[in-house]
């Protein structure tokens, strides 16, 4: 059903378009923090199941290695990124389609997204609210994201896999 809600207000594979959503997903967690060395203490609870809540603004229906090659342009370097295999494939437009599934487990279905800005508003525990101190260990044994390296760009183009099934709203609306 939520397939259906988002196919319809998207226009999967139309032209690239920008969106609001919110959803919930995971946290990579580490078991040592890399500089302190001490363990995370929520590691044998909720190594699993942290998640937070992030609201986005988003490209959708954008061709990656065009994004990447205009911004190489932008910054006055030769356009000649190609972009690599990855875990995932479009579903229903395999050209620029935003909906995507894993490659190994075709149930799995996420929302591909080229992020323009992500604000995280809460932080979850097995789905129930963090308090102020365990978003303090949080934030302190959190995975922290890698910047992506082959690009050969100043100003890297992130793209995101959302899961759908954590997606809340989008534009506004609820899915």
């Amino acid at each position: 059903m939520k397939v259906q809600n988002l196919l319809t207000m998207l226009n999967d594979g139309g032209s690239a378009t920008f969106a609001s959503l919110v959803a919930q997903v995971s946290v990579p967690m580490v078991l040592k923090h890399k500089e302190t060395g001490d363990k995370n203490p929520l590691w044998a609870t909720a190594k699993k199941g942290v998640t937070k809540r992030t609201k986005y603004n988003v490209l959708l229906n954008a061709v990656y290695s065009n994004m990447v090659n205009n911004q190489l342009v932008r910054e006055g370097k030769e356009d000649n990124f190609v972009a690599k295999p990855n875990w995932f494939e479009a579903v229903y437009d395999t050209k620029n389609g935003s909906i995507v599934r894993n490659k190994k487990k075709k149930e799995d279905l996420f929302l591909k997204v080229a992020v323009n800005s992500a604000e995280t508003t809460d932080y979850f525990i097995n789905g129930v609210k963090a308090t102020p101190d365990q978003v303090e260990v949080i934030k302190k044994f959190r995975e922290v994201a890698k910047k992506p390296t082959n690009q050969g760009t100043d100003k890297p183009i992130i793209i995101r896999t959302i899961s759908i099934e954590g997606i809340e709203t989008f534009n506004g609306k609820e899915i």
